[in-house]
């Protein structure tokens, strides 16, 4: 497996970084860009993304039924 890189940045070894529950991206910020809850990850941008949505709209359903697997 090829280590993961950013960009133009050296690749990153040896580190391990918490990837997000909900979009599976890495946050830049590395751990304090986001919650952990459990032995989940939530970045801030859906962190951010969860408190705007309106309860019924279709996005709010998928994101509810992620955040349920996580207990």
């Amino acid at each position: 497996m090829e280590p993961e890189t950013r960009g133009n940045e050296k690749p990153i070894t040896g580190v391990l970084l918490p990837r997000c529950h909900l979009c599976k991206e890495v946050p830049k910020k590395g751990i304090r860009g986001g919650i952990r809850i459990r032995k989940s990850f939530i970045c801030e941008n859906c962190e951010s993304r969860i408190v705007t949505l309106e309860a019924g709209c279709s996005e709010y359903q998928i994101v509810l039924e992620k955040l349920k697997k996580i207990w």
